[in-house]
């Protein structure tokens, strides 16, 4: 089978989200608003691809980057919403260089059978995001992909200026 594919977007599904995402500027003390994404595998996929397996949200250095304090004080809260998670304030959600989260879904993703009747709904095991064919409409799909919310926490003895990172999935897949 082929790799994921993977695509990330807005709340609404609307629009993909592209590389680098700029949560803007946030005073040292404060925290920023919450920002919601859905990372799908296989959005709209006419045929099968592997599904991620033991998947995990983190943050992570720009490649070959100098460490930053986002990254090693873990400032960012991760809330997996697929999971009805509502930890995005506690230190649960915390992730960062030491610490990383699990991410999934409960829901479901009807098989598309390109015309034919459709199918029982196929429901990803824990930490799994499937990779199936599908119409990529977010309520027959949901199996396909799943919703985070992220917000930084930033420390009072914060350094000023721009830090850029990464927020990282990672996945194995067969």
């Amino acid at each position: 089978m082929t790799q994921p594919i993977i695509s990330w977007l807005n709340s609404t599904h609307s629009a993909e989200v592209t590389a680098p995402f700029d949560f803007g500027v946030i005073d040292a003390g404060d925290s920023s608003r919450p920002v919601t994404f859905n990372i799908w595998n296989n959005k709209n996929g006419k045929t099968d691809v592997s599904k991620m397996e033991d998947c995990t949200i983190t943050t992570r250095e720009m490649e070959g980057g100098l460490e930053t304090q986002v990254v090693s004080g873990n400032w960012f809260h991760a809330q997996v919403d697929s999971l009805g998670e509502t930890d995005i304030a506690d230190p649960s959600s915390l992730i960062g260089k030491t610490r990383l989260k699990p991410i999934g879904t409960t829901w479901s993703t009807t098989k598309d059978h390109s015309g034919k009747e459709l199918t029982t709904p196929l429901t990803p095991a824990a930490q799994e995001i499937l990779g199936v064919n599908n119409n990529g409409n977010p309520l027959d799909a949901a199996g396909n992909y799943v919703t985070v919310s992220l917000q930084a926490e930033i420390p009072l003895d914060a350094s000023s200026g721009r830090q850029d990172f990464k927020i990282r999935v990672s996945y194995r897949y067969m």
